[in-house]
């Protein structure tokens, strides 16, 4: 077996490259408890996770002060939430009582659900007011670099609904760099069952015969057999492949020219001083422009003597305004927002590096995109698709998505081959529908009474006296 690499790691996306003699993140990254195949590769390797119950919001010009929102893994998270959310009590309640209404719609509704947008399906709730759904504008923004008026309210249903079931931890992250602590030990492990890494490979066509992918072509010329592949790259470069010998064998290949993709960009800020006041768990700019969040590292990795006490890993969910601008201005544009909401001067910074990835997007669950999207088994008989953008049952781009889809590419290879069953992905779980839909209707008369409040409190802000 063979694993052929264009460039001089693994890991694609989700790797850290060697900069200025240090590793540095494609950006921050999250294990929720229902990365249940991600977390299977992780204890193999003997890594254990860091588990956190809670993130925080922090807006303009209030630092230190940040509004918790736990977990939804008791009542009592939920009742913390409702009482110290970043809205009114009565908009909160309104915020879960639509995560409930979306999340207990029936499978049946699928293709309605993924040719409706989640605010579409959003604005359809009598109760919904605009405060909540700005918010959720917000949170989905920042967690999945998809606005909602793009997202898939088929995604945001099976994303909310696993995350309601499996909810505690809430999330998770490595004790150090992804590369040292997930992507090499993997890495050693692949080698070790004997699979020779290729790297410098980069492939060019896939040279199809009689029905089949008989071999691949390098960009220097060389040619590669096999009695199978598997494309385990991202949508935009699989896509490339389709030319037209592959397209004639599987036109449905082609519809990944449909598929959408968004640069979701990472900032590293390591500062001299150590900035007291920040929360151990992740943080959400409340507002601004670029839909920044971020976590501090440094109290979390094993660090080396002499690493700055400081380091903030941020995630630019809205990275799209500052694509056509360069480095040095798209980091000035960054780091000024990030000073309207943390209080460090130039002198205070050790170094910065922008990580724009605008050449490695990460693929979005547009609306619409689902049947699109390539089935694990293509209809070459000995060709099989990987990637998050593959059809699983996770549906969104993320390291479980991708992990889910490519366990399933792999055990439709060994049944073509009549080789011995790979057990398939696991399924995040989620709570029973009736028991969903239990919840949505005794939820009903609190949402009405919210309701009404939440327009009462709008109707007297407008008329108090502008200055």
């Amino acid at each position: 077996m063979e694993l052929l690499e264009r460039s001089a790691r693994l890991g694609g996306k989700a790797g850290s490259d060697a900069r200025d003699g240090r590793l540095v993140e494609h950006g921050y990254h999250v294990f929720p408890r229902w990365y249940p195949n991600v977390r299977r590769l992780v204890s193999e390797i003997g890594t254990e996770l860091i588990d956190f119950d809670r993130y925080h919001y922090l807006s303009r010009g209030q630092f230190p002060r940040v509004v918790t929102v736990r977990g939804p893994s008791d009542l009592g998270a939920i009742w913390h939430n409702v009482r110290r959310g970043i809205l009114p009590w009565y908009h909160t309640v309104l915020f879960f009582g639509f995560t409930l209404d979306m999340i207990s719609r029936p499978l049946s509704d699928k293709r309605l659900l993924d040719r409706v947008s989640q605010i579409g399906l959003m604005r359809q709730a009598w109760y919904v007011t605009d405060e909540v759904a700005e918010l959720n504008q917000e949170n989905l923004l920042k967690a999945s670099a998809i606005p909602a008026y793009d997202m898939s309210a088929m995604t945001a249903k099976k994303i909310g609904g696993f995350w309601l079931k499996e909810a505690s931890p809430f999330l998770s992250v490595l004790p150090g760099d992804l590369q040292t602590t997930f992507i090499a030990p993997l890495e050693a492990k692949v080698r070790e069952a004997g699979v020779r890494v290729r790297f410098g490979a980069e492939v060019a066509r896939l040279d199809v015969d009689g029905g089949r992918v008989r071999s691949v072509t390098l960009t220097d010329g060389e040619v590669v057999t096999a009695d199978a592949f598997v494309l385990a790259v991202p949508f935009e470069v699989a896509r490339r492949f389709v030319d037209g010998p592959v397209f004639a064998l599987d036109p449905s290949l082609g519809n990944m020219h449909q598929l959408e993709a968004q640069p979701m960009a990472s900032l590293h800020v390591r500062l001299k001083k150590k900035l007291e006041g920040i929360p151990r768990e992740h943080v959400f700019f409340h507002g601004g422009d670029y839909g920044l969040s971020f976590i501090d590292v440094a109290p979390l990795w094993e660090r080396a003597p002499g690493d700055p006490p400081t380091e903030l890993s941020f995630i630019a969910s809205n990275y799209a305004p500052l694509k056509s601008l360069s480095t040095e201005d798209a980091t000035k544009a960054l780091l000024d927002e990030v000073r309207a909401y943390l209080p460090f001067a130039d002198e205070d910074v050790h170094d910065v590096v922008l990580n724009s990835n605008v050449e490695v997007p990460l693929f979005i669950n547009t609306i619409g995109a689902w049947p699109n999207r390539p089935e694990a088994r293509t209809k070459i008989p000995n060709l099989y698709v990987a990637g998050d953008h593959a059809k699983n049952e996770v549906d969104l781009a993320c390291m479980e998505g991708a992990v889910s889809a490519s366990l399933a590419a792999a055990r439709a290879l060994l049944e073509d081959a009549s080789l011995p069953e790979l057990p398939g992905p696991e399924s995040p779980r989620t709570w029973p529908r009736p028991l969903l839909v239990a919840g949505r209707v005794a939820m009903a008369p609190m949402l009405a009474v919210c309701t009404v409040v939440a327009r009462i409190a709008g109707a007297l802000r407008s008329e108090r006296p502008t200055t």
